[in-house]
C-alpha cells in the first residue's frame, strides 16, 4: 500500500470515530448531506459530513442545515476532515462562516511511551476526585488566555473560574468519568495544585485526546506532553485503544505532539457564524 493510500485509509478509520464519538450525549439527524448531533447534555455539540457520503457539498445544502439548526434550537456549526470534503472549506467562506483549520494527528498508543516531569505529579482522576473540576477550571483559564507562552494566569484565576463552573456542567464532567467516555488526567503542583490537565475520549480501539491545557504561570516545563503521553499509555493498557487521534492547535502546538510520538494524516476544519 502507497503511503497515500494508507493516508487514506487512516483518514476513513479516524473520521468513523469522530462519528461514533459524540453519539453517547446526542441524537443524530440527517440533514442532507451533514448528520447534526443534537446535544442532551449542557455541552454543544455541532454537525459533520455524514460518513461515507462523496457527494459534494452545496450551498443549498448549507441553507438547508442552518434551518434545521434553528428549528431545533442548537448553535450553528460544522466540523470535518478536509481531505473527506475539500470542497467544503471555501464553501463555508463563502457563506460568511468563520473557518479555522487544525492539523489532524495520530499516534500507535502501544509506540508512545511514559514520561516524567520533576516536581509534579501526573495522574488520572475518577469520577467525584475534586481535581476533576479543578482540572476543568485549569483549561478555562488557559484557553481564555491563549496561546502556548507563560503568562501570569495562575491558581488563582483556576480557583475563580471553578467558583463560577455551572452546577449543571459539573455533574455532567463527573457523569462522563462515571460512564467512562471521558478519562481525565492531570498534573498537579505540591502547592498550587492542578496546572494542567487533559482528557481522551475511548470509542472500541480508537480515542481522541482533548482539552490538553496548561495554566500559563506554569507553562514551558514539558507538561503537556507528559500528559499526553500519560493518557495515550492509559487509554491502550486500561481501555484496549490501539490508535490515538487529536487535532493541533497551531504549528507550536503540533511541534509538542510531535515529541511524543504524532504524525499528521490530515487536516480538520471548523465553521461557525461570523463574529
Amino acid at each position: 500500500m502507497t503511503q497515500d493510500l494508507e493516508i487514506q485509509a487512516a483518514v476513513a478509520d479516524l473520521n468513523t470515530y469522530l462519528d461514533a464519538a459524540p453519539r453517547p450525549d446526542c441524537d443524530p439527524v440527517e440533514v442532507g448531506p451533514f448528520t447534526l448531533f443534537v446535544s442532551r447534555s449542557p455541552w454543544p455539540y455541532y454537525a459533520r459530513p455524514t460518513v461515507g457520503s462523496r457527494t459534494p457539498i452545496t450551498a443549498g445544502d448549507l441553507d438547508t442545515l442552518t434551518a434545521a439548526c434553528a428549528e431545533r434550537g442548537v448553535d450553528f456549526g460544522i466540523e470535518w476532515v478536509h481531505e473527506d470534503h475539500p470542497e467544503l472549506a471555501g464553501l463555508v467562506a463563502a457563506h460568511g462562516l468563520d473557518l479555522s483549520s487544525h492539523a489532524l494527528m495520530r499516534a500507535e498508543a502501544a509506540d508512545v511511551a511514559a514520561t516524567v516531569i520533576d516536581g509534579v505529579t501526573l495522574r488520572v482522576v475518577a469520577a467525584g476526585d475534586a481535581a476533576l473540576l479543578a482540572g476543568r477550571a485549569t483549561a478555562d483559564v488557559a484557553f481564555t488566555a491563549g496561546g502556548t507562552e507563560a503568562g501570569p494566569e495562575g491558581a488563582a484565576e483556576r480557583d475563580a473560574f471553578e467558583g463560577k463552573l455551572d452546577p449543571e456542567m459539573a455533574a455532567h464532567l463527573n457523569d462522563r468519568a462515571r460512564r467512562g467516555l471521558t478519562v481525565t488526567a492531570v498534573a498537579e503542583d505540591p502547592t498550587e495544585g492542578v496546572v494542567a490537565v487533559g482528557s481522551y475520549q475511548p470509542m472500541g480501539e480508537y480515542a481522541e485526546i482533548v482539552a490538553v491545557a496548561t495554566l500559563p504561570s506554569a507553562r514551558l516545563r514539558g507538561l503537556a506532553g507528559a500528559l499526553t503521553a500519560l493518557l495515550v499509555r492509559h487509554a491502550h493498557d486500561e481501555a484496549g485503544v490501539r490508535t490515538v487521534l487529536l487535532s493541533a492547535q497551531n504549528d507550536a502546538v503540533a511541534r509538542v505532539y510531535s515529541r511524543v510520538g504524532f504524525q499528521q494524516v490530515g487536516t480538520t476544519y471548523a465553521a461557525e457564524p461570523a463574529g
